[in-house]
């Protein structure tokens, strides 16, 4: 139970930071380093959710 949680809250991670990145794209601004943090988040979320 607790590991099906955890990948629960890793796809959950895993979606915002797909969104935010989404999201920060549209701007007219964009601010480069916030959609390279939640691109990075993504990329870890997601080597977590692969190895478990």
């Amino acid at each position: 139970m607790p590991e099906s949680l955890f990948q629960i809250a890793l796809i959950i991670i895993i979606v915002r930071s797909v969104y935010m990145m989404f999201s920060l794209s549209q701007r007219p601004k964009k601010q480069w380093l916030e959609i390279a943090y939640s691109a990075a988040v993504a990329v870890a979320a997601a080597a977590f959710l692969l190895a478990s």
